[in-house]
């Protein structure tokens, strides 16, 4: 199970959102300070080519992220391009995925417990 695509899809999957909502408090908290860039967290990309095979990883199971950081844009004079609206509704919606995703990894576990506990009568 825990050799499983599916396993470490969850896993990365919640690594990912975990990582995204960071960047995310990491850009509201600096919504004030001049010249700052806005950072975005990108893993679907990099999932989709591991699930059809074609992965430049390390391994088939080797999920990675990537941070990239928004250059081309500025919202404000002082050069900060922080959209303090636009940066909760993706901290809300990063939420609800990381609760999905661990209630989906609980799943697998109930699974597991399932079969190991049945398997044996």
């Amino acid at each position: 199970m825990f050799d499983s695509k599916v396993f470490h899809a969850l896993e990365g999957s919640m690594n990912a959102s975990w990582l995204q909502q960071k960047a995310i408090l990491q850009n509201l908290s600096n919504v004030e300070t001049p010249n700052y860039k806005c950072k975005n967290v990108k893993f679907e990309d990099v999932l989709g080519s591991n699930m059809n095979g074609s992965s430049t990883t390390t391994g088939p199971y080797a999920f990675q992220t990537s941070t990239e950081t928004e250059d081309n844009t500025d919202n404000r004079l002082d050069g900060n391009n922080v959209d303090t609206d636009a940066q909760s509704l993706e901290l809300y919606k990063g939420y609800v995925q990381y609760s999905y995703l661990t209630s989906k990894m609980n799943a697998q576990f109930s699974n597991m417990k399932y079969v190991m506990t049945n398997s044996f009568k």
